[in-house]
């Protein structure tokens, strides 16, 4: 017996036909990471969430950077992880898996469009999804000021200069005096220009291939004469050098202090070591006294003269008698 089907039937059991095709047997449930910036020398973790429909299985699970693959879960393999390295991305094989992928130690060149990439064994459903990821390079030690004193006097000369050493890219310096920020443009101010070096030797100034360039990076601050105000009314001055990557919310800090010290001489001179001053007095030009041990030597003299006078005197006294 042969049953005809009509038009409207037809339409009925096509639709039905293709919900079916497309049943929701592989869902993406999202891509998870960091939400913020990520500093160098730090590890990130993504998160690949999805769900598979009773009776369908995996087939594998890729990890896009860009357009590279670097890593694929695939469980009838043994191991069912495997990794393909590209610069700058560091997969770490053994803490990933299905769902997890942990990269370690990222740097600027980390950063990146990353996709997960799900398979389905059974359906042949393929889904993806994607999320960017900013890896910033701040900076990794604190500024260096040199040549400062513990102490000065009203007029005295204060110049120092901070440095920090060794960040891709180059790092921003600022003083900030007794809580005021000092522009570029300030007169006291000076920027030096910035040191390029490469972990390993460089040719002719040229830096190495796949090398990463390092910067030292330094600051001025020239106060030709120092006035009360400088000192604030607990005469103390306090002088920060800070250190902050282009872009970069992170920022590193030193701090240092000098007081104001009213028993000090004007324009003294910067000392040779707060911690450790010279013992010797030192004589204002055009002064004609004597130290204490240039009197002491001369009368050492004098008693060296007078012992040797006296023994000629008795030894011709000897001879002429």
């Amino acid at each position: 017996m042969m049953s005809v089907v009509g038009p409207s039937s037809r339409w009925t059991l096509t639709i039905l036909m293709c919900w079916t095709c497309s049943g929701q047997g592989l869902v993406m449930r999202g891509l998870e990471g960091p939400t913020q910036t990520v500093t160098r020398g730090m590890d990130i973790i993504l998160h690949c969430r999805y769900d598979l429909e009773a009776g369908d299985r995996l087939y594998a699970v890729k990890w896009f950077h860009g357009t590279r693959e670097f890593y694929r879960f695939q469980p009838e393999l043994q191991p069912p992880s495997r990794s393909f390295p590209i610069e700058d991305v560091y997969v770490d094989v053994e803490s990933s898996n299905a769902e997890k992928l942990v990269i370690r130690h990222v740097v600027p060149g980390t950063s990146g469009i990353y996709r997960c990439e799900v398979s389905a064994e059974e359906t042949f459903e393929t889904d993806y999804r994607e999320m960017n990821i900013t890896i910033e390079d701040a900076p990794m030690a604190d500024p260096v000021i040199y040549n400062i004193q513990s102490r000065y006097a009203i007029d005295d000369e204060l110049r120092i200069n901070c440095t920090s050493f060794d960040y891709g890219p180059a790092s921003r310096l600022h003083w900030i005096i007794n809580g005021q920020l000092k522009s570029d443009d300030d007169d006291e101010v000076t920027l030096y220009p910035t040191r390029w070096r490469t972990p390993s030797a460089a040719v002719d100034s040229q830096f190495v291939s796949g090398a990463t360039p390092e910067a030292s990076t330094t600051i001025g601050l020239h106060i030709k004469r120092l006035t009360r105000q400088h000192f604030g009314s607990g005469n103390q001055l306090t002088i920060v050098c800070t250190a902050s990557s282009i872009g970069s919310a992170h920022r590193r800090s030193s701090a240092v202090k000098a007081v104001l010290d009213e028993g000090l001489s004007s324009r003294q001179g910067p000392l040779v070591n707060p911690l450790r001053p010279s013992t010797a007095a030192p004589t204002a030009a055009g002064d004609k006294r004597r130290s204490p041990q240039t009197s002491t030597g001369g009368c050492s003299r004098l008693a060296s003269n007078l012992v040797a006078i006296i023994l000629t005197t008795i030894l011709l006294l000897a001879l002429f008698r």
